[in-house]
């Protein structure tokens, strides 16, 4: 025999009705969560992307340029214009060409542009 005082529902039609539980807002609550996390990952992945693509322009630009010398993995070097060549120098604040930016070699032999908010000695 089943007690009727431990069953959560009723089991005639004069028992109180059941109450479903708020499904659709727990789903609405919950997608929205979702939907927000997947598109701040996707800005996430375009900023990463965008700044993989500036790298590389950047590398390109650099391993064009002219240079006499084997760069040293994490020194810091100044890309300068002359007329319609690019120079990479060691030398910083060379007032005779056209500066373009600092640049530091990278252990996976890429080209990292320095920015007025890094330090050029990391």
């Amino acid at each position: 025999m089943v007690k009727k005082s431990l069953l959560p529902y009723g089991l005639s039609s004069s028992d109180p009705h059941i109450e479903l539980p708020d499904v659709i807002g727990f789903k609405d609550e919950r997608g929205s969560n979702a939907s927000q996390y997947f598109n701040e990952k996707l800005n996430e992945l375009k900023r990463e992307y965008e700044a993989l693509v500036q790298q590389a322009r950047d590398t390109q630009l650099v391993y064009n340029a002219k240079y006499n010398f084997i760069p040293r993995v994490g020194h810091v070097y100044h890309l300068y214009k002359s007329e319609d060549k690019y120079i990479l120098s060691m030398i910083e604040n060379w007032n005779r060409f056209e500066y373009i930016g600092s640049y530091r070699f990278t252990s996976d032999n890429t080209w990292c542009s320095i920015g007025d908010n890094d330090e050029a000695g990391l």
